[in-house]
């Protein structure tokens, strides 16, 4: 059995060395912050300066090397775009790109201290995390997504989108369906974001240089070309859909968000923003949630001619976001690590835990018992509802940039640098 979580931070021998080399942020001392075991502190009563460390710069290779840092997102996007896709041709590209004798099975382990096995997984924390298998991307990994409804993995970046098929909670060494392709794309293009829709049966997938966000069916007999929700010129960084899947939302680099009906697959109503805006999108309901690099957090309600409602702000980039699938809440990640839950209906945020660098995602899980949290600390967190104490961290080989949860709350993929993870979760 592994020590309690708060010595887990010490780095073991064979996990990259060092820490990412952050500046310690005012917002998140080692011994904790106020509120971190959920005493209710809010945005307005949190005095201390929490700008946080800057972000994550993914443009160094060496797996094992410090990770340099850059100011913003908008520097993290300057990064990628020298890169090029020289190893693709120019045009359609293989979505599915079969790998063979790439993959790396791990048997890692890690128990949560003190948790007692065989709990309702509806009711309980995980009591064990299993590194299952690393999937070699092979660029680096800025989105992932989990299906337990198809049994795919799917992970994007700057080398475009690839799929790993899960057998037994295996990734195989092959591919089915490939004949997926993803659309044209111009020098400098890669994937920022991608999704599953609520009940699993389509992929979205958007990112920098391209005509529209890319659209799957993942129930069709055979992929081919995706269908496109145009938005030629604008650099998609965030994707989510409503909870019946009919209408798909994507927040762009210039702080809009974009709705299309998914029926006719055309735009009914762009949302006006301010550049850097909205990089986070989050719909709960009939409003639409975004949270920018300007520390801003806005409400639209849909109901009430997309008329803005709600404007919070916070002393910090937001990072991250994620609702609450059964309670009324709006979790907030900060670039300074701190967490927030802000209600959608009434009331004030208040600070639920923190991790020691800048957090880069996030993730309610199914049930909302849980939630998983990634970053600069190169930890994949698991943090209770609502305090946010910290219950179980596993730590990665560099800095931490993306997570999901599978729906039968079962599975984690996390990306970091050139590759990804997938866990298995035992109760």
């Amino acid at each position: 059995m592994v020590a309690p979580p708060a010595t887990l931070g010490n780095r073991e021998p064979g996990w990259g060395g060092a820490r990412c080399p952050l500046p310690r942020s005012p917002g998140c001392p080692g011994a904790g912050v106020p509120g971190a075991r959920g005493a209710l502190v809010t945005p307005d009563s949190y005095k201390e300066k929490a700008e946080g460390p800057a972000l994550l710069n993914l443009e160094t290779s060496d797996e094992d090397a410090p990770d340099s840092l850059t100011d913003s997102w908008e520097d993290l996007e300057e990064d990628l775009r020298p890169h090029r896709t020289a190893q693709e041709p120019r045009g359609a590209c293989s979505f599915l790109e079969p790998q063979f004798g790439n993959y790396k099975t791990v048997q890692d382990s890690w128990e949560r201290w003190g948790a007692t096995p065989g709990q309702p997984e509806s009711l309980a924390l995980p009591c064990r995390v299993q590194r299952l298998q690393v999937l070699p991307h092979g660029a680096h990994v800025l989105a992932t997504a989990v299906s337990s409804f198809s049994r795919h993995v799917f992970t994007c970046g700057v080398g475009g989108l690839k799929v790993w098929h899960l057998d037994n909670q295996v990734a195989q060494q092959r591919v089915p369906e490939s004949d997926m392709h993803w659309p044209v794309q111009t020098p400098g293009a890669y994937l920022r974001a991608c999704l599953l829709a609520p009940d699993g049966s389509r992929l979205f997938a958007g990112g920098h240089h391209l005509p529209g966000v890319s659209t799957w069916d993942l129930r069709a007999p055979t992929l081919h070309q995706p269908d496109l929700l145009p938005c030629e010129g604008l650099s998609c960084q965030a994707l989510d859909t409503n909870h019946r899947g009919s209408l798909a939302f994507a927040g762009f680099s210039n702080g809009t968000v974009r709705i299309w009906d998914l029926r006719d697959r055309k735009a009914v109503k762009d949302l006006p923003g301010r550049q850097g805006e909205a990089n986070s999108v989050v719909v709960k309901d009939d409003t639409v949630w975004t949270g920018g690099l300007n520390g801003c957090l806005r409400c639209w309600d849909l109901r009430a001619a997309s008329r803005k409602v709600q404007k919070h702000l916070f002393k910090s980039q937001i990072t991250s976001m994620s609702q609450s699938p059964w309670e009324d809440w709006l979790l907030v990640g900060l670039a300074s690590g701190l967490h927030w839950l802000q209600p959608t209906l009434k009331g004030q945020a208040h600070l639920a835990g923190h991790k020691n660098g800048a957090i880069l995602d996030l993730k309610f899980s199914p049930y909302g018992q849980w939630w998983v949290s990634v970053g600069t600390d190169r930890m994949t967190t698991i943090h209770s509802t609502p305090s946010g104490t910290t219950e179980l961290q596993v730590p990665e080989k560099a800095c931490i940039t993306c997570c999901d949860v599978s729906a039968n709350n079962r599975l984690i993929v996390t990306g970091a640098r050139s590759r990804a993870s997938v866990y298995q979760l035992t109760y």
